[in-house]
């Protein structure tokens, strides 16, 4: 349950902190880490802030600050005992949480047809159905297991190549990220296509969540003779990067393994880091984000990175603009925004999608620039070579005309034994 759920004098034990940056920060350096205990004092007198105690002392919270906060009682510590009779005493309730607090909640994102799903099958010994065609991820689907005393809640989300809001996939899957708030998001990222792939990573980068990549079809990266070196990019993008074979199941277990690192704080490497997006796009991002950025609207951006949400009104986006239309200072948000568009699409000769796109693009190319070097070697696939003969200026007609005349041999001259044999039998059956 949430913090937000306790009732007036009910005491619990704090199992999880969700959110983001700076509010997580905030929250844990007040006393709110995993095992404390924590009272419900009582609501202000319009309900919100609640005051609660926690280590001696009585602190304020926005509802919306103490929902983002997982706690237990005694009566969800006694439902965890099995088989135990009398009283939950303090001790019990905090194994408890500790029990709780091993819960991990982890989302699946990437591209159509980048091993997402042969992931989550593998993981979660589940049969869902796997397809070469975009959308077969129609909507979530969610299973759990259990690894090293931790729980895994794993979530697979519809394939997207973005996180604008243009298409159902795009936007259930960024919904879901802002409003679920998983502890992990494993971005899944076919080595077959780095660029294309990782434009989705710099998005989640954006978003200011923890992200682990599954470096998919790493065999194939290997097979083409380029090397990766994808510790230095995942310490130069700040986010750990495991090669994995999805299809044959290798690297699974090392991609769970670092998701409890992650989990964990233990591992060194996590950053946060802002995408350079070059200083007139960078200066109309700050403007925009000071304006988000105020105390009356950290009920909003505790949840929603204030830098991704500053990027996305700069990007036009509409549902985007419907969740800003909410805060009280809309006006003055919507006004500086128009004019940064304004300013920089006079600058540019240039919409200011298409400039942060790029920009997003020179990062990719730029972090691969100095981490990947492409082999000698070149794999081309049977399609590939059958399109360059089939579409070749000299044979492709040739070609053409060969296959219609096969196509009407077919019909007339063999459906001609077919309807033969047809009419035979029907013969037949009439003198029978």
């Amino acid at each position: 349950m949430r913090l937000s759920d306790l009732k007036t004098n009910e005491k619990a034990i704090i199992t999880k902190v969700r959110g983001r940056g700076a509010f997580r920060k905030r929250i844990i350096e007040m006393g709110f880490i995993k095992g404390k205990e924590i009272s419900f004092i009582k609501d202000a007198p319009l309900k919100d802030p609640a005051v609660y105690e926690i280590m001696s002392y009585e602190i304020s919270l926005r509802r919306s600050e103490a929902n983002l906060i997982e706690v237990i009682t005694k009566k969800e510590a006694e439902k965890l005992q099995n088989n135990f009779e009398g009283t939950i005493t303090d001790n019990i309730l905090k194994v408890s949480a500790k029990k709780k607090s091993k819960i991990i909640n982890v989302a699946l994102v990437g591209n159509p047809n980048c091993g997402k799903t042969t992931i989550f099958n593998f993981a979660s010994k589940s049969k869902e159905h796997v397809g070469n065609y975009s959308g077969v991820t129609v909507q979530s689907k969610k299973s759990k297991f259990k690894k090293n005393d931790y729980i895994f809640n794993i979530t697979d989300l519809p394939g997207t190549y973005s996180l604008t809001a243009y298409s159902p996939e795009e936007l259930y899957v960024r919904k879901y990220i802002f409003d679920e708030v998983p502890d992990i998001i494993i971005n899944i990222v076919s080595a077959s296509n780095l660029e294309r792939n990782l434009y989705l990573t710099t998005q989640l980068i954006d978003m200011d969540v923890k992200v682990i990549i599954a470096l998919n079809m790493f065999d194939e990266l290997k097979k083409k003779g380029d090397k990766l070196n994808y510790k230095e990019l995942g310490k130069m993008i700040g986010i750990p990067i495991i090669p994995t074979v999805a299809s044959k199941g290798k690297g699974i277990e090392n991609l769970f393994d670092k998701a409890i690192e992650v989990y964990e704080d233990k591992d060194l490497d996590v950053r946060h880091i802002h995408i350079n997006y070059g200083r007139f796009l960078e200066k109309s991002i700050k403007k925009i984000q000071k304006k988000i950025k105020i105390k009356n609207n950290y009920f909003l951006t505790d949840k929603i990175s204030s830098r991704f949400l500053a990027i996305k009104s700069l990007e036009k986006d509409e549902e985007v603009k419907d969740i800003l239309q909410d805060l009280k200072n809309y006006k003055s948000i919507k006004n500086i925004t128009n004019k940064e568009i304004n300013c920089l699409e006079k600058e540019f000769s240039e919409d200011t999608e298409t400039l942060i796109t790029d920009a997003k693009f020179g990062f990719i190319s730029g972090a691969l620039g100095e981490n990947l070097v492409e082999g000698r070697k070149k794999k081309y696939k049977k399609t590939k070579i059958i399109d360059a003969f089939v579409t070749h200026k000299l044979f492709g007609i040739p070609i053409f005309i060969f296959f219609l005349w096969l196509m009407f041999y077919s019909t007339f001259e063999l459906g001609s034994y077919a309807m033969n044999g047809i009419q035979n039998l029907v013969d037949f059956m009439i003198d029978f």
